[in-house]
């Protein structure tokens, strides 16, 4: 064999492996696996329509139709979604959620710093009503009406008698009701009103604690967006009380990957 066809033959040999290795390459590349991507909060989609469920490390639950998602930006600093929620609440992780100008805060992973066992109002709620001097002492005239979630939550309605003079005077409040007359004497009569609502455990807590360890607090609150208290609902509305209702079933319905709350 002459050089020169020996050097055609190395020549060709050295073409037909580079073509093999390529196409070995090329397939190994295409039956890699996708690395995993950990679990996202699914966030308001086209239109404002919200996702249809949120999953992260701790929780994933179901949002039924008609329900947003907050964006954080609308958490994190005062809006109309977030003005009642304290800041142990709007600062913790979790999911938040609106519909008919009501707001369903599940802070999954959260904590407070009082000494108090449960935490106090104040950290989980604040009152946005422009006469109130001290939401503690406000607060502490609030009504309570307790309602069944499960086997182990329940959700405790915060109730505004606006016609008791105690509240009147602490709470600021001059207006939420209607005079009437009597013998020529007009007096001015309150309504129950619905300020907001907290799930939490036999232990009653604002705060309650999950069974397994290291795992924040959870606050879970339900509130109304109202900014003074003649925007606040009536107790015996049904629109608030399917409200409430749709609030419980999907607290009810959070599936815990961990850190479910303690029985």
């Amino acid at each position: 064999m002459s050089s020169r066809t020996l050097g055609r033959s190395i020549l060709s040999a050295a073409v037909a492996a580079a073509i093999f290795c390529g196409l070995t390459i090329s397939a190994r590349a295409q039956v890699q696996p996708a690395e995993a991507k950990p679990a996202q909060a699914s966030k308001p989609g086209v239109g404002g329509k919200s996702a249809k469920a949120y999953e992260d490390a701790q929780i994933k639950v179901a949002i039924p139709d008609g329900w947003r998602v907050v964006p954080d930006a609308e958490v994190v600093k005062p809006t109309k979604v977030s003005v009642s929620l304290g800041n142990s609440v709007s600062g913790g992780q979790g999911i938040f959620l609106e519909k008919n100008g009501y707001t369903l805060a599940i802070a999954c992973n959260t904590g407070h710093a009082s000494g108090i066992e449960g935490g106090r109002f104040i950290e989980i709620f604040n009152i946005p009503w422009p006469e109130v001097e001290d939401v503690s002492s406000c607060s502490g005239y609030f009504g309570r009406s307790v309602q069944p979630v499960n086997r182990t939550l329940t959700f405790t309605n915060l109730i505004v008698d606006t016609g008791d003079p105690r509240l009147q005077e602490n709470c600021g409040i001059h207006g939420a009701g209607h005079w009437t007359e009597k013998d020529g004497v007009k007096s001015f009569e309150g309504e129950r009103r619905w300020f907001g609502g907290f799930f939490t455990t036999v232990d009653g807590g604002y705060f309650f604690d999950s069974g397994d360890e290291g795992c924040g607090l959870k606050a879970y609150t339900f509130t109304s967006q109202a900014s003074t208290p003649d925007q606040l609902p009536v107790v015996d509305d049904p629109a608030l009380k399917k409200m409430v209702q749709e609030a419980i079933d999907i607290v009810d319905s959070i599936h815990y990957k961990r850190c479910a709350p303690a029985p």
